[in-house]
Order: C-alpha cells, then structure tokens, then sequence
C-alpha cells in the first residue's frame, strides 16, 4: 500500500514538473523612464509617487492553458483597498476589483514578424502608432477593469458603425484584442493569463511586442457635452487613459510646454529611444526574439474568413473600406447622443454588473445636471 503511494505522489510531481511554465523572453526596461518623452509629471495625490508606473521587466512565458505575461515595476503595487478618492467614502477595491488601479498595460504583439502585414495603430486614448516592421495581430490589454473597458469599446465602435450589428463588432474586438481577466498581484509584479487559443496557434518562439504603460482611469467617465463635434466617437473616446493636463494637477499626469503623448513608459533599449519615440508618437519599436526573427516568418494567427479584421475599424486610411452589410441601407451621419441615450447607456453597465449602485448614481447625477 505504501509503495502505491509512493508511486501516486512521485507521478504527480512528475506531471506537476511537465506543467512548469516554458520561460519565452525576459525584456528589461530601463530606470527612471516613467516621465512619457520626458516632460511628464505624476498626479499631485498622495497615492501616486515615481516609481509606480516604471516598467522595469516584461516576461513572458507559456504552459499546455496559454500564455503568462508578468510586469515588474520599481515600487511596489498599490492596493486599491487603501485608497478611498472616489465615490463618498467607498474604497476603490468596489471599482477595481482586480488588485491595482494605477495603470494600464498594452502588449501589441507582432506573431508573424512580416513588416507591414498587422496593424499599426493603437487603441483609443494612447496616441502613439508603431513602426510597421512591429505591425501586431494580437493586442493584449490589462486595464483595472476589464470588463467594462471591453463592453465600453464594443459601445463606442456601435456608436461611430451604426450599421454593424453588436455581434459582428465584439467578433471583431475579440478575435485581434483580449482584456485579460485572470490576474494576480504580488509585490512589484502583475502577473495576467491568455489563453493559447486568442493566438490562434502562434507558440511565441519567435514574436516581438511592443509594450506601453498608461495611466489608468478607474471610473465610468461620459461625455455629457451636448454640442456638436466635428470628431467621431472614437477620436474622443480615451478607453480609460488618463489625459495629461497643463500644469501640476491632482488627478491626471501633467506637464509643461507642448502637449505630450499620454503613454508614461515605453519598453525600450534606452531612455533616449523612449523619449525620441513618444515625442514623435509613431514608428513605436518593439522588442523581438526567436531564432527565425529577421529572417523566414513564423506563420501568423489564422483570421476566420466571416469576420471582419479589426484594422478596418480604428486604422483612418482604410475605414472607407469596411463593407457595408448587403441588406443595410448606407448609414446616415449620426447624432451626437442625447442625455436618454446616456443614461440608457449607463443602465446597461448597471444591470451587466459592469458598475455597482454607487457609481451609477454618481454618473446619473452628473447626466442629469445638463438638463
């Protein structure tokens, strides 16, 4: 009998140690860059120091489920649970629910390594564009609210295409950028999980990313504006990056002279690079590995043939391609939405559970005082 336990543990070690996760690229970011292209300054709030959003390590690494991804920062990350900014007296651990609320994480990762062949463009609110020698096919996206960031820009695209139905928009969204929900913090690093299949047979031998950290918008913010805007919805749409401000304010990253990019930390080589990148806000390079990189392509993630690819939507110089649906009449220019139309909105997200009764009733209230 002990023997067959014996033989019972030993095998579970085994497959535990079969389990391990394959380590795929450690990336160092260098110290003291969290300034964008050095003219910002962190939020005059006492829950904001340098160092919190200073990117100091990028790992990735892969197991039979998918994909780790694990950022290290210079200080320690910050619990929601201690900070009560927000709603009356609430913590902020009733919005961010995921551990962290100080910042946001893209990863735009370039499967196939072909110049050219993926997108360029990054999502709303980031304001930079990548090199296309680091064109991406897949955007991993950590923010404190996953969830409702996601449900936000399924809104906003349904917003500026009318004429697309809902499915056809999240098929789009979900196929080419995950907002991933399986997190763990612990200490300095963030760890979040993708899962293989969002990269559609790709095994990362042989990828490159290109990694931004933002400053992250916690609450449900909306445009209460009335007035008409010559901008469409996601030109004005910041998919919770807080925007720097003039000057020293308390709740947004500021700055002085010219408007900055509002991206705070850019993995790269050199501080140099980061700073000439963001300052120009395009031809963002990333960060490649793999035996074959420069050399013959890896195969890159397949696309479903029914779904239409995700650059159509954001990239300006093709959007007039997007086809429009064979039973549709051509779509009329849309009006900027009314106050019903926000606060039906905002109903949604309350009964989706995507914010709770407090934040509702706090947007409400914001809504309502345009009346």
């Amino acid at each position: 009998m002990k023997s067959s336990l014996l033989f019972i543990a030993l095998l579970l070690q085994t497959l535990g140690a079969g389990a391990a996760p394959q380590p795929l690229a450690t990336i160092s970011d260098p110290l003291g860059d969290d300034n964008g292209a050095g003219t910002l300054t962190y939020p005059r709030r006492a829950d904001f120091q340098a160092g919190d959003l200073d990117l100091r390590q990028l790992q990735i690494s892969r197991d039979e489920a998918g994909f780790w991804f694990a950022a290290t920062f210079k200080n320690s990350i910050r619990d929601p649970k201690d900070v009560f900014y927000t709603v009356g007296a609430e913590s902020l651990a009733n919005f961010a629910r995921k551990g962290f609320y100080q910042f946001n994480v893209d990863i735009y990762v370039d499967t196939d390594r072909v110049p050219g062949s993926g997108h360029t463009f990054t999502l709303p609110g980031r304001q930079v564009s990548l090199d296309p020698r680091f064109a991406w096919e897949r955007a991993v996206i950590l923010t404190p609210r996953p969830e409702l960031m996601r449900q936000q820009l399924l809104d906003k695209l349904a917003e500026q295409f009318p004429e697309r139905a809902p499915a056809e928009i999240a098929a789009s969204v979900d196929q080419a950028i995950i907002f991933p929900t399986r997190i763990r913090v612990h200490g300095k690093s963030i760890d979040f999980f993708v899962p293989a299949g969002f990269f559609s047979g790709s095994d990362g031998t042989a990828w490159a990313v290109t990694a931004l950290v933002t400053g992250a918008v916690t609450t449900t913010t909306f445009d209460v504006s009335l007035s008409n805007s010559s901008k469409k919805p996601l030109d004005q749409f910041q998919l919770g990056v807080m925007q720097p401000a003039l000057g020293q304010p308390k709740d947004s990253f500021g700055y002085s002279g010219a408007l900055p990019s509002p991206v705070v930390d850019l993995l790269a080589a050199t501080v140099e690079q980061q700073a000439q990148q963001l300052a120009a806000r395009h031809d963002l390079t990333g960060m490649a590995w793999g035996a074959d990189t420069g050399a013959v392509p890896a195969a890159s993630p397949a696309t479903a043939s029914n779904v239409i690819p995700i650059g159509r939507f954001f990239q300006p110089e093709i959007q007039a391609a997007v086809p429009a649906p064979s039973t549709a009449p051509p779509a009329s220019p849309q009006p900027e939405p009314s106050i019903i139309q926000r606060l039906q909105t905002l109903q949604q997200l309350f009964d989706q559970k995507l914010i709770d009764e407090a934040e509702y009733k706090q947007q409400k209230q914001r809504i309502l005082q345009n009346l």
